[in-house]
């Protein structure tokens, strides 16, 4: 789970659990499913099959990215005052425009993936609820 993505679109990614159900023909060529299922072996894809919950530090990483904004937030007065990377790098967030970041929730998985236990699903909402920056 990168604390910084690579993915254009996003600056970090988060994975509360991995693993999935195929629900369409979109997800025939499902790049998660090749890693960990097919590469790595770590989760069987599919109905029936067990997800993995990631580590209790994964899970505290949206916490730290949300204090890294909320800084951020007090320090310059709110993401309409910035000009520029270099006030967000001086706090360690490390985006490039003065905007809230983003993060990929479950890359890996389908958040409302129906085989995963309903108290993993209750503690991501309770997450996203604690993190809204």
């Amino acid at each position: 789970m990168a604390e910084n993505s690579n993915i254009s679109w996003t600056d970090h990614t988060f994975n509360p659990w991995i693993g999935c159900t195929k629900v369409s023909p979109g997800c025939a060529n499902c790049y998660a499913e090749t890693l960990m299922d097919t590469r790595y072996g770590k989760v069987k894809w599919g109905k029936g099959q067990p997800r993995q919950r990631t580590s209790a530090a994964n899970w505290k990483l949206p916490e730290k990215w949300n204090r890294q904004v909320q800084i951020h937030l007090n320090a310059f007065g709110g993401f309409s005052r910035v000009f520029g990377a270099s006030a967000a790098k001086l706090v360690g967030i490390g985006f490039s425009t003065p905007r809230r970041p983003r993060v990929f929730c479950a890359s890996l998985a389908d958040w409302l993936d129906e085989e995963v236990p309903v108290e993993w699903l209750v503690d991501l909402l309770d997450l996203i609820r604690r993190t809204p920056n």
